[in-house]
């Protein structure tokens, strides 16, 4: 069996250009593999905790550098000679050492880091591409299949706002979402196109055409609906039909513009109380083609996200980001409260593979949908579109159609979607 030799890190830049954790493991036989970890700019307050320097005179105090220490000095070495398809029981002796509830002790992203060294290593042992290898450790995990068919659909982030654009937009994306009824290759080439298209659209109406995190254009408008008509706009001039051929998609993330228990949005004269806001939701969700909407309320107001499913239209799939933040106890208490249908998958929000694998089978029981995504802090590795199509997501958020973090994951699902999947 063929055994680990060497796990070691170092730091990377994202691409927000604060640093990260890379790291690489070596096997005895003299394969290798690396991988690196997203960081999130939105952070949900249930999320693993991120473990960062703190020293302000170094990367804005954003450094990594003790989380490098404890895989160089700590963790690394006590995986020598171990086997890299143990991954529950590695991931689980990591929680362990940790032992806090948040993983504050050793940090999320030092954990992630190995745990996806695992994954990645064990399916190049194995010479198997790396969707199918975490298709079958999930199989083996919870004794359930999960069959192969299909691509994720793609979510575009096409306009950015709130904490991932410097413009006066408060909701933070405006997607569109191509038809499930195309291929990956058609869904992703429409999502080109209308990415261009909106370019001229803000160019001929002298919008500012920067763009934000994701890579979407961060365009200043009076308000946020302004931004939903303009998407419209652009869907129409490409000869599109909107809400047959492609619909929208909105990450609120209202924690954001959430003070002192009132809504604080543009689209309003002054700021709106819960019911206000609530009104002023169903009424942008009637109004609209909006086929997925995450984080519209306050991430601790359960009992409104539990009013809101039962108002909105059955086919809008209602997302818990900063809700869920991929955590097991609260998905069980989303599904037992029936405050949404469907969690966003983020890794780094849990800390291990294994965590996250168990969040998509309590999903997965439950008839809960789930939306694979990547984080506003990214890299070029294109982990998690492996991961995405290894459990079937129903979508996947990987940012805008440019931007060459963004554009990795993409372009492995096509590269998926032309070389293996047609096999």
């Amino acid at each position: 069996m063929t055994k680990i030799k060497r796990i070691y890190a170092y730091e990377i830049i994202d691409s927000r250009g604060y640093p990260t954790i890379e790291g690489r493991l070596i096997l005895d036989n003299g394969l290798d593999v690396t991988t690196s970890i997203p960081a999130g700019t939105s952070i949900g307050k249930s999320e693993a905790h991120e473990l960062r320097d703190n020293d302000k005179m170094r990367f804005d105090a954003m450094g990594v550098t003790k989380a490098v220490s404890y895989i160089n000095d700590l963790i690394g070495p006590k995986l020598i000679g171990v086997s890299p398809l143990k991954q529950q029981e590695i991931d689980m002796w990591l929680i362990k050492a940790d032992g806090t509830k948040n993983k504050s002790k050793l940090g999320g992203n030092t954990i992630l880091t190995i745990s996806q060294l695992m994954v990645k290593a064990a399916a190049l042992d194995l010479k198997v591409e790396l969707f199918r290898y975490i298709n079958s450790l999930y199989q083996s995990l919870f004794k359930s299949a999960i069959t192969i068919e299909k691509l994720p659909a793609p979510i575009f982030n096409i306009i950015n706002g709130g904490k991932h654009a410097n413009n006066n937009l408060e909701i933070q994306e405006f997607q569109v979402i191509p038809s499930s009824s195309y291929s990956f290759t058609d869904a992703y080439r429409i999502g080109v196109e209308i990415y261009h298209e909106l370019q001229r659209v803000l160019a001929y109406r002298n919008a500012n055409i920067t763009v934000g995190e994701e890579g979407g254009f961060a365009p200043d408008f009076p308000t946020n609906l302004d931004a939903v008509e303009i998407l419209i706009e652009t869907i129409a001039q490409k000869n599109l039909k909107i809400g047959l051929d492609v619909f929208l998609g909105l990450d609120v993330a209202a924690s954001h513009f959430y003070h002192d228990g009132k809504y604080q949005i543009k689209d309003k004269p002054h700021p709106l109380n819960s019911d206000e806001y609530f009104d002023f939701i169903l009424k942008l969700i009637t109004s609209y083609p909006i086929l997925v909407l995450e984080d519209p309320l306050y991430e601790d107001d359960w009992q409104s996200w539990a009013k809101l499913n039962q108002k909105i239209p059955k086919n809008v799939y209602l997302v818990g980001d900063d809700l869920l933040t991929t955590n097991k106890e609260r998905l069980e208490k989303a599904i037992r409260e029936k405050t949404c249908t469907t969690v966003l998958i983020k890794p780094n929000q849990i800390g291990t593979i294994t965590e996250t694998l168990e969040v998509i089978d309590l999903a997965r029981k439950n008839n809960f949908n789930y939306i694979v995504s990547h984080r506003s802090g990214e890299t070029n590795d294109s982990f998690i579109a492996d991961f995405a199509v290894a459990v079937q997501s129903d979508f996947v958020k990987f940012g805008a159609s440019a931007r060459g973090e963004r554009l990795a994951k993409y372009n492995r699902l096509w590269q998926i979607e032309r070389e293996e999947l047609k096999k």
